[in-house]
């Protein structure tokens, strides 16, 4: 798999590492085999290949569908990756975006200059998570969805909604129809447009789901972190009823104890099953780190290619 690079696990058989040795290029890289991989072990960390943001923002768009955004951030030159600017302080795990109707399939990670000390990203397989909570917490989170509400400023809607436009229009042309319309069918969500511009939203969904390449269940949301830029949302079931306390207790003990750390080299690229695992990071104890993030929908076509695969090689095995 992945040609002549070198692979090994990550740390304790989670994840996949690809090196070179000879700074080959990410072009080198065949696109099925990379998304195989990451349908396998759920993230792949590519190092010492030659990087840079243009190559980054290649490498995404040869598998994307779509590139979607976190409109508080500032794109870095392009229109793909945008820089981590969100303080200093840890982030607990998330999902890219999970606190809203907008979830993207991959999640990728650049690192331009690795930090000195610490600032570490951390990455916890929801599947491994899933198995850890008792069988009644299971059943309760099959059975009951999770909303989230909150309010959006009426800049960050709109620049969202022209990167899913794809820059047909721009963010004085959006109105509030076009939210509607970049809203995908199968997503649950109520919109209500506010006097102000803003619109308020409920967004319904599971915090246990099955995944992008697969039928097994993971425990994978932003329930322990919801939000970074924008106002906290009002998190609990769909009947009303609070997260308690107890059960919050029982995911960061199976969160905590799944959870892994990614210590950046400089050129590292990181791509992440954004519908499997979730990610923060330590504090940060070196501001001068500086590392690019992108988020986009999978293509359909390399989608089912790597299905076909993983199912082929299922049937090899039995």
């Amino acid at each position: 798999m992945l040609g002549n690079f070198t692979t090994t696990d990550h740390t304790d058989g989670k994840g996949l590492v690809v090196t070179t040795a000879d700074r080959a290029g990410l072009d080198t890289v065949d696109r099925v085999e990379l998304m195989t991989a990451l349908a396998e072990h759920g993230y792949v960390l590519l190092r010492g290949f030659d990087t840079d943001p243009a190559t980054f923002s290649t490498l995404i768009q040869s598998v994307s569908s779509r590139i979607t955004l976190d409109p508080a951030r500032k794109f870095a030159g392009g229109n793909v990756a945008q820089k981590i600017e969100a303080g200093l302080v840890p982030q607990g795990l998330h999902v890219e975006n999970g606190a809203t109707p907008w979830v993207p399939d991959l999640v990728w990670f650049y690192c331009e200059t690795p930090a000195k000390v610490g600032s570490q990203t951390t990455i916890c397989d929801g599947l491994h998570v899933w198995d850890r909570l008792p069988a009644r917490t299971q059943e309760l989170f099959l059975s009951t969805r999770i909303t989230f509400a909150r309010p959006m400023p009426e800049d960050k809607w709109k620049n969202l909604v022209v990167r899913l436009l794809d820059g047909a229009k721009t963010a004085d042309e959006v109105v509030f129809d076009d939210l509607l319309a970049v809203t995908d069918d199968g997503v649950d969500v109520k919109y209500r447009l506010r006097p102000d511009g803003s619109v308020h939203y409920k967004y319904f969904t599971y915090a246990a789901h099955t995944t992008l390449f697969g039928g097994d269940i993971a425990f994978t949301n932003s329930i322990l972190t919801p939000s970074v830029n924008y106002e906290p949302p009002v998190i609990e079931f769909e009947d009303g009823r609070p997260l308690d306390a107890m059960l919050m207790r029982q995911i960061i003990e199976a969160t905590e104890l799944e959870t892994e750390e990614i210590d950046w080299h400089a050129g590292d690229v990181a791509l992440v099953d954004n519908s499997r695992l979730m990610h923060g990071r330590r504090k940060i104890r070196d501001p001068l780190r500086s590392l690019y993030n992108a988020q986009s929908y999978a293509r359909d076509d390399v989608v089912a290619a790597v299905r076909e695969r993983v199912t082929s090689a299922t049937r090899r095995a039995a």
